[in-house]
């Protein structure tokens, strides 16, 4: 099989700024991943008619795939279409059916703003790919053995367009490769400490393992192009050397692993009261989707010298981030009231800004799964 080679451009002078972080391409990496594909490169290009054009040349000398995002919207800078014509050759007209189909969008609101126009048009080889939570139509363009697919910058709009249009048509045109990809998610433990844990794993050809730390803990991924039970024989062995650091695999989450825990000791409810995390842990529940036989979170209390009472709930898991003295490191304690208690516990956190919040919530859902299982 003709290996098929992918690059993504992620277009936008604000990526280049720092004024916006480019999160698709990290997201359309993983996705094309789990297709069988391995992304050679990724580029981050500005609102500039020419670079963009010439990027897209270059890609598509190279790559059997390209994918971009940004550009598509209505105003003066946004100029993917114009560029992508400039590098195909092809003239850029009006769509009678994306006009049509804009000023629907736009009836409810009043009539539709000129500058919205340029988001109808398309060149002679592109097929207009549906935006139904946008103005922005994509583009699929298949020519000279190549595959070219514009996707909105803003992050809904892509994936919502990548995931009903754009990765159906893909797995109809390419034949894609078997690729097996499983993980083992830790939370406790380094990412040195793991892998010298996890050695004997870590030597063989196949499947391939990467270790990868997260704000969630470390992950390990197992990735064959062979037999599948490969994989399925590392993740089982990984899981006996990891012990009781790991919480889960593939996507398993780790707030889901300690809602269940505590969901099998009876527990119906949980509330959150929170000191010095800016509402991290409630952040990470309130983005749980209740499942049968986990624990429901009903809410959260930061604790900002108020006298707000704590939501009723079965238990109250209780967690307090402080930095500490001399270490530069923040020491949060962890604790659980109510129906389920849980002996305060120190831990010391490691990081900066969001990322040490995030961390702190993270370890107190990991000392409930660890206590409640």
């Amino acid at each position: 099989m003709e290996p098929i080679s992918c690059e993504l451009l992620s277009i936008g002078s604000e990526l280049l700024v720092g004024e916006t972080v480019d999160t698709n391409a990290a997201h359309l990496a993983g996705e094309l991943t789990l297709l069988g594909l391995l992304v050679s490169g990724v580029r981050q290009l500005p609102d500039d008619r020419a670079v963009i054009a010439a990027a897209l040349r270059d890609a598509r000398s190279r790559s059997t795939l390209v994918i971009a995002t940004g550009g598509l919207g209505p105003t003066h800078d946004d100029l993917t279409r114009e560029a992508t014509a400039d590098a195909l050759g092809e003239p850029l007209a009006e769509d009678a059916r994306l006009v049509a189909a804009l000023e629907r969008r736009f009836r409810a609101h009043g009539p539709m703003p000129s500058a919205n126009r340029k988001q109808a048009t398309r060149i002679p080889s592109a097929i207009a790919l549906d935006n139904p939570i946008g103005s922005a139509p994509g583009w699929w363009v298949d020519r000279d053995k190549s595959v070219l697919v514009l996707l909105p910058g803003v992050p809904a709009e892509m994936r919502r367009m990548w995931r009903e249009q754009a990765e159906p048509r893909i797995r109809g045109r390419f034949s894609l490769p078997d690729l097996h990809v499983r993980s083992v998610k830790t939370f406790g433990i380094g990412e040195s400490a793991l892998a010298e844990r996890l050695s004997a794993l870590l030597d063989a050809d196949d499947p391939r393992v990467g270790i990868y730390a997260r704000d969630d803990g470390v992950h390990v991924r197992f990735t064959t192009r062979g037999d599948r039970t490969r994989v399925d024989e590392a993740v089982a062995a990984a899981l006996a050397l990891a012990g009781d650091d790991a919480y889960g695999t593939d996507g398993e989450e780790l707030s889901t692993v300690a809602l269940s825990a505590l969901g099998r000791r009876g527990v119906k409810t949980l509330a959150s009261w929170e000191a010095g995390t800016q509402g991290a842990l409630l952040g990470v529940l309130a983005g749980v989707e209740p499942r049968d036989g986990m624990a429901r979170f009903v809410g959260g209390l930061l604790d900002e010298g108020g006298t707000a009472a704590v939501p009723h709930a079965d238990v109250v898991l209780q967690l307090s981030l402080s930095p500490a003295a001399r270490t530069g490191r923040s020491q949060l304690e962890v604790s659980m009231s109510g129906m389920l208690s849980l002996p305060p516990r120190r831990l010391r956190i490691h990081g900066a800004g969001p990322q040490r919040l995030r961390r702190a919530a993270f370890a107190a859902l990991d000392q409930v799964r660890r206590e409640m299982r």
